[in-house]
């Protein structure tokens, strides 16, 4: 993206209708980051990956867990929650062009200074690490072994180098797409949700680990919508609770300049 400006969004999870009311507020000519979970549990999947789809060069799209239930899902090998709403997408008759499209899209952006991810970057990862390791899955993604590589995606492995196969592909999904918080060692808890205000003894976010090798990088992430909106100097979260009554937000970059739409509550967090 060679822009001197960039916007990037936070969750969006189908709420179709509060995108286009921040669209609104946005400045057309800037090119945008989405930075995952565009789809699922909010009424209009459908609707919301057409209309990321339909800006082409203008936007890319961090590909988040429910990115990732999606591809797993369309090649067979998904695990579709009570509540999850991605077959919409996937009954629709262009659901393989949408497929295909989402297979090339990315766990790792790189504009100016800033690192975009979904959800972390596993805080044994240097940055030159994170991108080497993004790298891996893309190339997996787009060829025509993509179905195969992702028929065992469900589980909680750490990373370990010497890893591979299955195990290795989720361990490098689960440093980008499911990470919130780390035990005191910074091995990775991927069940809790919680804001910082609740996190149980022995935890920390993963971004706080004092080993964490990526200190030095600027990271920008969604996927904690109990965290909530983060800009700190090294540390910026933007996912905050749309699906959930909160809001929709969009961050302009390098300025750092916040626009939010609030939202209506589409699902209730204590039903999940």
């Amino acid at each position: 993206m060679n822009s001197e400006k960039i916007y990037a969004i936070g969750d969006i999870h189908g709420c179709y209708d509060t995108l286009v009311e921040l669209f609104d507020l946005l400045d057309p000519e800037i090119p945008i980051i989405f930075l995952g979970d565009i789809v699922n549990r909010g009424p209009k999947s459908l609707e919301t990956i057409r209309f990321v789809k339909s800006l082409g060069d203008r936007a890319r799209l961090i590909l988040g867990n429910h990115e990732m239930s999606l591809l797993a899902t369309a090649a067979g090998h998904g695990k579709q929650h009570r509540l999850d709403t991605m077959q919409s997408i996937l009954d629709e008759p262009d659901a393989k062009e949408i497929v295909n499209w989402l297979r090339k899209q990315y766990l790792l952006l790189q504009w100016n200074e800033f690192t975009f991810v979904h959800g972390a970057i596993n805080p044994a990862w240097t940055l030159d690490k994170a991108k080497e390791l993004a790298e891996e899955v893309h190339v997996h993604l787009r060829n025509k072994g993509w179905k195969k590589y992702l028929k065992e995606m469900y589980g909680k492995d750490q990373w370990d180098e010497n890893l591979t196969n299955p195990a290795r592909m989720r361990a490098i999904l689960n440093g980008f797409t499911r990470i919130r918080m780390v035990d005191e060692n910074g091995i990775p808890e991927f069940k809790m949700k919680e804001g910082i205000d609740k996190i149980p003894p022995g935890f920390m976010p993963w971004f706080e680990v004092p080993c964490r090798k990526t200190q030095n990088d600027t990271l920008v992430f969604g996927h904690w919508s109990t965290l909530g909106l983060v800009n700190e100097p090294n540390v910026i979260c933007i996912d905050t609770g749309c699906l959930w009554g909160g809001a929709l937000t969009a961050m302009e970059f390098p300025s750092r300049k916040i626009i939010s739409v609030k939202s209506p509550q589409y699902l209730d967090p204590f039903a999940c």
